[in-house]
């Protein structure tokens, strides 16, 4: 299993006044670990990254991805929950606390959905409160890049899910670990249980062959305005 960095940079949803926060520098991965986070996948994220722009050394890309397991063929039929606030929230100085949030809020249902984005901008209320800010002007909608204000660039809709996950592995060091992803496990659980990961070049990335996509939001932005 590969772990994704988080590094200096915050994220948060709130649903139902139950929001999800990140703070600080994490190496974690969610895939319907819990049977309630598997009955609303619109609330599983999955991973978030940022990185330099490889196009405008000016520019920084925030990315993060949420609704794990869509199938192959699928990825432009689903949509984002519209009762989710998605928040990346950036902490400049190390203090826990963010001081800008960059905000994605969805409306209607399925493909036709449009997305409204808010920021970067100084969070109304910070930690486990949260609220919309202004919408930009400009709205979007899923699969089509668009722009909501000059310099910034947004694209709401599906992609392959780049973690690499070797289940079937997983499942023969824990056989007893089976998920509502997975149904039962995939060893006979009175086999002895392997001890290791399978080498590289050994292994099998399971969303990969799987052909499982995710909801991702990406954000193209100067780093400036960030700071």
């Amino acid at each position: 299993m590969t772990h994704r960095t988080k590094k200096y940079i915050a994220l948060g949803m709130v649903a139902l006044l139950a929001p999800l926060m990140l703070i600080g520098k994490v190496r974690a991965s969610d895939h319907a670990d819990t049977p309630d986070i598997a009955a609303n996948p619109g609330t599983d994220i999955t991973d978030v990254y940022m990185f330099p722009s490889p196009t405008n050394a000016d520019n920084i890309v925030l990315v993060m991805n949420v609704h794990p397991l869509i199938g192959s063929g699928e990825g432009t039929t689903v949509g984002f929950d519209p009762n989710v606030l998605y928040q990346f929230k950036i902490d400049n100085n190390g203090d826990g606390v963010e001081d800008k949030v960059i905000q994605a809020k969805f409306t209607g249902a399925g493909a036709a959905q449009t997305v409204s984005i808010s920021g970067p901008v100084r969070p109304s209320m910070t930690g486990k409160d949260s609220v919309q800010e202004t919408p930009l002007a400009v709205h979007g909608t899923l699969n089509a890049p668009f722009s909501p204000k000059s310099g910034m660039t947004v694209f709401a809709g599906g992609r392959e899910d780049p973690f690499f996950f070797d289940l079937e592995q997983f499942l023969n060091i824990f056989p007893d670990r089976a998920t509502p992803l997975t149904g039962t496990p995939v060893a006979d659980p009175n086999t002895p249980k392997q001890s290791s990961w399978r080498a590289p070049g050994v292994a099998k990335d399971f969303l990969s062959t799987g052909k499982y996509n995710v909801l991702s939001i990406v954000v193209e932005l100067p780093k400036r305005s960030l700071q």
